[in-house]
Parts: structure tokens; C-alpha cells; sequence
């Protein structure tokens, strides 16, 4: 095999991940049949490392190559850049490659990308263009810091701060941890490690309240040689996990909060409770000021102060098909909170017993709504299934054992609180179903169900989020268990020829938008696969008329009305013209759309609805339909936002 060889202007450290050398090179003369042998053409890659922030040169980082050549992975190379961030790559075969580089105090980059996270280009070298130069960004991590202060404006100590990160999924906010720190004496926190983006800072409080006995179990567990998985399966088996603190006994509950932040319990045997406050004092993540952070940022005085206020509590029976139900976990959310957001906005939390019976505590007062939800427990093999920690963790089930054990159930009980609530009963209904049919329209044979799989996606809390749904060979499916909400309908699998058309529920476009369940059985449901498919296909020039390497984002040209009903992603595509300006696009549905091009670096989030305005305004207006394909050209588009 050939040899790649790697070297920089600083004479770097070669390391081969792989490959051998020639006969030349290991010494031999030349063998039989050496004069039939043909030269192999290979490339070399110039390449350097910068900041993406400062342009400044990034020394000894780490360079990954690996090359596809011929359908198969050729050698791979690794080096370190010297002082000036250069590198160089010689022998490289014709082929594709990944270029990967890593460095400390930065996220791992790679050749292309021009946004963090974003994603990478090939590195392709041919016998005509065997010098490539390659230069690859990197994007510093980033740091926020501040202090936390208690109601009294005393320093919160060993108190956990996160740092959520705010991406966009069908049109709408979601929140994602990203990191933490804790408090010192003086209640200063700082959190690194922080990729480029729009982050909430927050203190999230919810209490969480778990039966004494389990904690003990718990530690008796830890105690007796059994070790932290053991005790945790102890605190699963009761519905609940450990918090951030140890907790303030109540009764024969104990109630902690998951920042740490401890309640407090007054003489007449009420308790006040710090609420979850974001940055700078928002009780929603939708109320709070977004902390924008850059390449390498190290952004303080994100401060926060901590509200205590008087709770209440909530207790009372949880009620299935067959009875009372233990081990299943009772949430209370504020009433309002958008879709999506319920789990980061939990005011408290808590766990039904061996009778049906839970008890919540640190609720303060306002409009609530308490939630239940309780998925299908699969059935297990024997041999795990008779592990008596699995069974403790399932609750002492295996597996279905009664009809309503394979039922997904839920309840959303709104309660108004100004004092305590007891005696509380809240009945759990049974998920609705979805049921229909596949059908093929077209010349083509059709194609055997068995590899057709069916999902329904909640636009909100991914908790409710259910298993793919196969059709049965003769097409026909039924989809259970789905509480109250709204959902996106996905077919997928292969049907090698065929291309989804439509799914009609109830008379509407189910692929273009979110369907909402209300708890009723659907049925009659029609999903048609057809044998015809777009293209869409064109050239990206820039102003001079030379071709570009641009990013092509195509969406409906009724915008406004597609981010209205969820952003479907099958009405939208974002991909990048070759090097030479072209591009092509298949399976967009057929419809009105408008297409622009953009230079990589000004590619916006296509998940954030904010950036379709000015998109639409720079952009061309184009009709796809199934007669044939279509084409156009292009400029590359300066958008103002």
C-alpha cells in the first residue's frame, strides 16, 4: 500500500492511522512484472487553522484525515499544526476526505463549516486538481459567570445554576442543558464549556417530594456493600430520583429542590419554597433574557436572585382501568406554559404509592396543571425479567400482565391553589388510536409492508413520544396510545420506486401539518405513495457570473402559513450546490415554493422561524409538479435581517 505522507512548515509529528508502504519503500528492488505497473496519482492538502473569531492561527491542533477513495476508506493521517496553524498532506489518493481537527479550549471542527456544528465539506481531490487548500475554523468555547443571592439578598451557597441552550424545532423554542456550576460562599457560579449560541441561565427549584422509606431503602442499600445502582434502583422503583439537596422532612415525606436550594419550613408547620428563577427575573423560559455568547465569550453579571414564597400542597389518589397505581410519577406545571417546555418549567414532582396515593408539597399559589402520564411497559426476557432489581424498577411487573398495562394513560388536571389541596382523585383515560391504510397509485408494482414503518411525533413533550407503528402486508395499521396533543405524521422505510404523496386524516393534509388528538379514535386514515417524483435542479452564480459554492434553501412560498402549522421539514430543503454551482433536489412535494441562494457563511438556522421574511424577500418564486423537472438559476442573494 502507498504511503501518505504529512508534514507541516514547523516539520510536525506524523502519525499513520493505517497503510503500509510500497515495495520501493521498504527497500526492494524492483519484482516480476514491475514494468506493468502504473504510477498512482495523488494530491496534496494545504491546509491551516484559525480562530473563527479572531482569524489568529491555531497551534498544535490536531489534523484527522481520512480519505474515500474507490467505495472504501483509504489511510488515514493525523498531525499536529505548527506555530503558524499550517499543515500540509502529501501522497493523498484521489478521493473524498474528511478533514477533522480538535484543540484544546475549542469544539472539534472540520473542514467547511462556517457556523458551530455546522456541517462539514468534503475534501476532494482529483487528478485535476491534485493542490487543495483548506482552511478550517474553530469556534472557542464559551463561559457565562454571575451570583446568586437568596430572598434576603445573602449569598445562595452550593446552589446549581444551568446554562440551557435555545435551539428551534417545528417553529417553537426548545431548551437544551449545556452545562451547570454550583455556588461557592460568596454564591458566584461560573459555567464553561459552553458552545457559540443563545443560552437561559437558570435556578430551577422544583420540589420533589419522595417517601422517607425510600430514601432509606436507598441508603441501606449504599450501606450494605450494594452500591449506587442498587440505591437508585431503589429510588426508581418509587417513581421519584434523587435532587441537588438532602432535603427537609415532612411528615413521613421528604422534600428537596433541584437546585439544592432547601425549603423552608416555618413555626405553624408551612412551608415557603424559592421559586425556579431565570436570568434576570422571569419565571418562564419564554420571559427570559437570552445570554447570546460568541467564539470564546466570557460573559458576567448574569445575576440572579431567588424569590421564597408561602406553598402549598397537593395530595390524593392516582386511578387507572384496574384500580389505584403505584410507582407512576405525578408533575405540576404552571397553566400557560407552551407546548414543549413542561419538563424545564416542573414546579413540583412526585410519585404515587404501593396504594395509588401521592403528596406534593412547595405548589405556590396560581393556576396549575397537574399532568400523568404512564407509557406501555414492553414485555421483557425471562432472563432479565427475572432479575429482581428490574423488577423492582418496573415496579415489580416483568412485562403487560393485565389489558391496561399495555395502555398508555394520562391525565391533565387543571387546579387552581391558594391552599392546600387533599383528597384529590385524578382518573387516567387510555391514549386514542390512529388507524388507516397504505396505498399505491401508479404503474409500478407495489412493494411488500414489511419494511413500512408509521410514526406519530409530538410537536411538544417528547415524553409522549411512542415507538414506529409497521403496516401489516396488507397495508392496513393501527397506531395506540396517544394522549391529547398535536402530532406529526411520518411514513417512512423502504419502498424502493414509490415516494409518499399524501396522508389524509379527516379530510386534511396530515404530512403538512400537525394533527391534534383530542383523546377520540381516528380511523379511515389514507397514506398514498405514488411512483413519480420531483427534481428540482439549477445553477448558483455569483454576481461576476462565475459559478458558486453557495447553500440553496427552498420553502413554501405560503411561508407565513407553513410556520403557522409547525415548519413541516418535508416542505423544505437546505442543501449546497457543488463546486461548480450546481445543485439538485429531489422529493419535494408538489406545490408553490420560493428558493434562494446564500453564501455558506450567511446560512441562518432554517429551524428558527424569525429568518423567513427576509429569506422570502431576496428569494425567486418557483412551481414543482409531478410532469417534469425543473430547473433554474440562481444568484447569490445578500440578505438583510
Amino acid at each position: 500500500m502507498r504511503r501518505i505522507a504529512c508534514g507541516t512548515t514547523a516539520a510536525l509529528m506524523v502519525v499513520l492511522a493505517s497503510g503500509g508502504s510500497s515495495a520501493a519503500q521498504r527497500g526492494a528492488g524492483p519484482g516480476p512484472g514491475a514494468a506493468t505497473q502504473v504510477a498512482q496519482v495523488t494530491g496534496t492538502i494545504v491546509g491551516r487553522v484559525v480562530d473563527a473569531g479572531t482569524g489568529q492561527p491555531v497551534a498544535e491542533a490536531q489534523v484527522t484525515l481520512a480519505i474515500r477513495a474507490d467505495a472504501a476508506t483509504g489511510p488515514s493521517a493525523r498531525l499536529l499544526t505548527g506555530p503558524d496553524g499550517r499543515f500540509v498532506v502529501r501522497d493523498v489518493p484521489v478521493g473524498n476526505g474528511q478533514l477533522q481537527v480538535s484543540a484544546p479550549g475549542y469544539m472539534n471542527g472540520s473542514y467547511g463549516q462556517v457556523r458551530p456544528g455546522g456541517p462539514p465539506l468534503p475534501v476532494i481531490v482529483t487528478a485535476e486538481n491534485r493542490i487543495v487548500q483548506a482552511t478550517v475554523r474553530l469556534w472557542k468555547y464559551a463561559a457565562v459567570s454571575g451570583t446568586i443571592t437568596d430572598d434576603a439578598n445573602a449569598p445562595a451557597v452550593n446552589v446549581t445554576v444551568w446554562a440551557f441552550r435555545r435551539t428551534f424545532a417545528s417553529g417553537l423554542p426548545r431548551y437544551a442543558p449545556s452545562g451547570l456550576g454550583r455556588t461557592d460562599d460568596r454564591g458566584a457560579y461560573r459555567i464553561s464549556g459552553l458552545a457559540p449560541g443563545d443560552y437561559v441561565v437558570v435556578v430551577q427549584q422544583t420540589q420533589t417530594t419522595m417517601p422517607v422509606a425510600s430514601m432509606n431503602a436507598a441508603m441501606d442499600s449504599m450501606l450494605s456493600g450494594m452500591g449506587m445502582a442498587a440505591a437508585v434502583v431503589e429510588l426508581a422503583a418509587a417513581g421519584v430520583m434523587p435532587t441537588g439537596g438532602t432535603g427537609v422532612q415532612v411528615g413521613d415525606q421528604l422534600v428537596s429542590a433541584t437546585s439544592g436550594a432547601l425549603p423552608v419550613m416555618s413555626g405553624d408547620g408551612r412551608m415557603a419554597a424559592y421559586l425556579t428563577q431565570y436570568f434576570p427575573a422571569a419565571a418562564t423560559p419564554a420571559a427570559a433574557t437570552t445570554v447570546t455568547l460568541a467564539s470564546g465569550d466570557d460573559r458576567g453579571g448574569v445575576d440572579i436572585r431567588m424569590p421564597l414564597v408561602a406553598t402549598a400542597g397537593i395530595n390524593g389518589t392516582v386511578i387507572g382501568p384496574d384500580g389505584p397505581m403505584a410507582g407512576i410519577q405525578v408533575r405540576v406545571v404552571p397553566a400557560g406554559v407552551a407546548s414543549g417546555n413542561d419538563l424545564l418549567s416542573d414546579v413540583a414532582r412526585g410519585a404515587t404509592g404501593a396504594n395509588g396515593a401521592f403528596q406534593l408539597y412547595g405548589i405556590p399559589a396560581g393556576p396549575h396543571v397537574i399532568k400523568v402520564l404512564r407509557v406501555p411497559r414492553p414485555a421483557l426476557p425471562p432472563a432479565v425479567a427475572n432479575n429482581p432489581q428490574i423488577q423492582a424498577l418496573l415496579g415489580g411487573r416483568s412485562g403487560p400482565s393485565t389489558a391496561s398495562d399495555a395502555l398508555t394513560l394520562f391525565a391533565d388536571m387543571p387546579v387552581s391553589v391558594e391552599r392546600d389541596i387533599t383528597g384529590l382523585v385524578i382518573t387516567l383515560s387510555a391514549g386514542a388510536s390512529v388507524s388507516g391504510r397504505v396505498e399505491f397509485v401508479g404503474t409500478a408494482p407495489p412493494v411488500p409492508m414489511a419494511g413500512v414503518t408509521l410514526t406519530l411525533a409530538p410537536q411538544g413533550d417528547q415524553s409522549a413520544r411512542l415507538a414506529p407503528t409497521r403496516v401489516a402486508e396488507d397495508g392496513r395499521f393501527t397506531m395506540t396510545g396517544y394522549p391529547p396533543g398535536k402530532y406529526l405524521l411520518t411514513p417512512a422505510g423502504r419502498a424502493p420506486g414509490w415516494f409518499v404523496r399524501s396522508a389524509m386524516v379527516e379530510g386534511v393534509e396530515a404530512l403538512d401539518q400537525h394533527i391534534e388528538l383530542t383523546g377520540e379514535d381516528i380511523g379511515n386514515v389514507i397514506i398514498t405513495y405514488g411512483d413519480r417524483q420531483t427534481t428540482l435542479s439549477g445553477t448558483v452564480t455569483a454576481a461576476n457570473g462565475a459559478p458558486a459554492a453557495a447553500t440553496v434553501i427552498v420553502f413554501p412560498a405560503a411561508h407565513r402559513e407553513w410556520i403557522a402549522r409547525g415548519m413541516v421539514p418535508r416542505l423544505t430543503r437546505n442543501v449546497r450546490a457543488q463546486a461548480k454551482g450546481t445543485f439538485t433536489i429531489s422529493g419535494l412535494p408538489a406545490r408553490d415554493y420560493l428558493v434562494v441562494a446564500l453564501a455558506d457563511e450567511d446560512v441562518p438556522d432554517a429551524q428558527d422561524p424569525r429568518v423567513y421574511e427576509a429569506l422570502a424577500r431576496a428569494a425567486t418564486s418557483i412551481t414543482i409538479s409531478e410532469d417534469g423537472p425543473r430547473t433554474v438559476t440562481l444568484k447569490v442573494a445578500q440578505v438583510v435581517r
